[in-house]
């Protein structure tokens, strides 16, 4: 088996070559096209899960099936690092628009769109560099106020869209590194348009906590959004994201192995992808056996915890460190603050409550409801039992 055709893709967004278990959101997703193209009403969609489900990879997807269907993308855009979310969506409706004409020769009228936009990036405050070659324009998008705003610049996309005979799809990754007023101004946007029935539509994803932010920078926004979590890997489905890319070149597994590894991988995705790349570049021939499984294992753990989990350890403070220590030597979570700060060794959890919000914000440590506390990173407690074990 040569390593240059080795078919398995570990790595943040890449695409594996079976993207299994996804089968359920793909068709989601074409029935939303199908309904917005038909004129009726199908709300967003949002995704949340741990690092490492393929939340990145679907949105990839999903923007593919899109263009298939004649829609305008913006393709995966990741949102947070721009101090203000406007800046984001004023670049993504650019894209949009610059797609939308690529495929027709409504001029005047996309022209009039990138006005708006012109306008909504100039109501932001500091610089915001976007090379329009048109006035902005007047009285639309240009107040200030961000939900106001947006709310006008959607629909403006919205009608260009429809007047072409397609829909305009906002793609959004790490959307949880949004505050309050942004999610908030995004939901009162989509809910806008929704209600215009303009073809406009986002797929956002995120950590587990993002339908908690939406939900409380806006009630409905359980009512606006369809909203789909994407965990560990069904056995079957898991096996198929193993054994898939190498049955295309004839390699295959002994059946003991695929038992093996899925169990060892929790069925997480990206962790079958390391365990198959290692896995294909040791073994001499087919099928992989258990020799082959015994010899990388080693390989696998120390990849994972160099540039899986060792990164993100470093991301803490000492003292934040030995707060994660603390969760892990609880056991399997999710984990009561209290119980975390005894084990950290504070006489009560307001002691570590400063460093409880650090890692929040952090994205290292999520809350699933009040007085409790996860990890955002599937396995992350066993590697913190093995290599960083409470002091």
């Amino acid at each position: 088996m040569n390593k240059r055709d080795n078919p398995y893709t570990p790595g943040a967004g890449r695409k594996p070559r079976t993207l299994a278990g996804r089968d359920p959101d793909l068709e989601q997703f074409q029935d939303l096209v199908e309904r917005l193209n038909s004129g009726s009403y199908e709300r967003s969609l949002i995704y949340t899960g741990l690092r490492g489900v393929g939340k990145t990879v679907l949105l990839m997807e999903l923007d593919v099936l899109a263009s298939e269907a004649g829609w305008a993308t913006t393709d995966v855009q990741e949102v947070g690092s721009q101090a203000d979310f406007r800046v984001s969506f004023a670049r993504m409706s650019v894209r949009l628009l610059t797609n939308m004409s690529s495929r027709h020769r409504a001029r005047e009228r996309i022209q009039r769109a990138l006005s708006v936009v012109k306008a909504f990036s100039l109501a932001v405050p500091g610089p915001v560099e976007l090379r329009i070659d048109v006035d902005a324009a007047t009285g639309v998008a240009d107040s200030g106020d961000p939900e106001h705003d947006l709310t006008d610049l959607l629909g403006e996309l919205g009608e260009v869209a429809q007047a072409n005979n397609m829909g305009a799809l906002f793609l959004i990754d790490e959307m949880q590194n949004l505050d309050g007023p942004s999610l908030a101004a995004i939901c009162i946007a989509f809910q806008s348009v929704s209600r215009r029935s303009l073809p406009v539509s986002l797929v956002g994803a995120g950590l587990p906590d993002l339908r908690v932010r939406l939900l409380s920078a806006k009630p409905y926004a359980d009512r606006l959004f369809s909203y789909r979590e994407l965990g560990r890997l069904s056995t079957v489905d898991a096996r198929s994201a193993l054994v898939g890319p190498s049955a295309a070149f004839g390699v295959d597994f002994e059946p003991r192995v695929v038992e093996q590894v899925i169990a060892e991988a929790a069925g997480y995705p990206y962790f079958l992808q390391e365990f198959g790349l290692e896995l294909w570049n040791y073994a001499d021939e087919s099928p992989i056996n258990e020799d082959d499984l015994r010899a990388i294992r080693g390989v696998v753990n120390d990849t994972l915890a160099s540039s899986f989990f060792g990164t993100r350890f470093e991301m803490a403070t000492d003292t934040e460190q030995q707060v994660l220590s603390a969760m892990a030597s609880l056991g399997l979570g999710p984990y009561k603050i209290g119980d975390v700060a005894t084990a950290f060794g504070a006489s009560d959890q307001r002691a570590i409550s400063a460093y409880r919000e650090s890692l929040i914000q952090k994205d290292l440590i999520w809350s699933p409801r009040r007085g409790l506390v996860e990890f955002t990173v599937p396995l992350f407690d066993d590697y913190l039992r093995d290599n960083h074990p409470i002091e």
